[in-house]
């Protein structure tokens, strides 16, 4: 268990940085995780190396959280393969600036309350197993500048409450990296959600009319009346040609569309929602603004 706190048209591929994960706080849609196990009572190494690298404040960590730090950065491995700890490449391999961010986010997790297993298990979601995927977002919606050097691909289902509360994260990372960041989103309805899958044709529908974004905002403040109704209601709202609309709900283009990005969410390996995708890579984290920042400034600087 945690001790307490002390203190990306057409084929998307990527080369640098969703929610499918081990880490305790991470809450979905259809999925729990598991629990880990604490190793915080392993015994550091003979010979380790207690100082960090140059610059790095570790005024927030207590003694405790210091020796679990420095146990984590002795005992992994460069994350750039070299045949040192994660702690001497980040002092010693200029070449490997990846290892210096991995340390940071050790002193990160370890501050946040992270065992060492904890923290080894989640160095390996981001850093070391976490390979870009080729996402077909040909078709769909996109927020921001086209031409950002990141790309989030957000998969989600409008009844699923997590997806709902990733959206103000979004919206916060959005406003903070303007220009630098652009977002596509990919509907995946759960089968237990009664209203999720006309909700996203009916969001389809709204994007044939060039009003996707603000068709959306309506589903997720309406979260709980998704009725066919008041489908329609939100279309009126935004300004659509509500008998079009009608159509194209009804178009087997429509529900061959949700099929399609249910189709890719599946060959992904999704299973929850909300699952995030950073420039191909999954979204490993919890769902905090803090955390994605993390994730779109380390992209940035590659």
């Amino acid at each position: 268990m945690r001790r307490p706190n002390s203190a990306f048209s057409g084929v998307l591929t990527a080369g640098a940085l969703v929610l499918a994960s081990a880490l305790a706080s991470f809450l979905a849609c259809a999925k729990s995780p598991p629990e880990a196990q604490s190793a915080s009572a392993a015994p550091a190494a003979r010979g380790d190396d207690n100082t960090p690298p140059p610059g790095m404040d570790l005024s927030k960590l207590d003694e405790f959280q210091k020796k679990v730090f420095f146990r984590v950065v002795n005992k992994e491995s460069s994350i750039c393969g070299q045949a040192h700890s994660l702690l001497q490449s980040a002092k010693k391999d200029a070449s490997c600036r990846r290892s210096m961010n991995a340390v940071r986010y050790v002193a990160r997790l370890v501050e946040q309350g992270y065992t060492d297993t904890e923290v080894g298990e989640a160095l390996t979601k981001r850093y070391r197993s976490s390979l870009p995927k080729a996402i077909d977002v040909a078709e769909a919606p996109v927020k921001g500048n086209v031409a950002a050097k990141v790309s989030l691909v957000e998969f989600a289902d409008y009844e699923c409450p997590h997806c709902k509360r990733l959206q103000s994260v979004l919206k916060q990372v959005m406003d903070e990296f303007r220009g630098e960041v652009k977002l596509y989103f990919k509907h995946y309805p759960l089968p237990q959600h009664t209203n999720a899958r006309l909700a996203a044709e009916a969001a389809v529908a709204a994007q044939k009319q060039g009003k996707f974004w603000q068709f959306e905002e309506k589903l997720w403040a309406n979260q709980e009346n998704l009725t066919p109704a008041e489908l329609e209601k939100f279309a009126k709202e935004v300004g659509l040609d509500v008998a079009k609309f009608r159509q194209d709900i009804e178009a087997p283009a429509t529900k061959a569309r949700v099929q399609k990005d249910r189709v890719d969410g599946g060959t992904l390996g999704l299973s929850s929602t909300p699952t995030l995708y950073i420039n191909g890579r999954e979204f490993t984290d919890p769902r905090d603004a803090d955390s994605l920042r993390e994730w779109i400034k380390e992209d940035l600087q590659k």
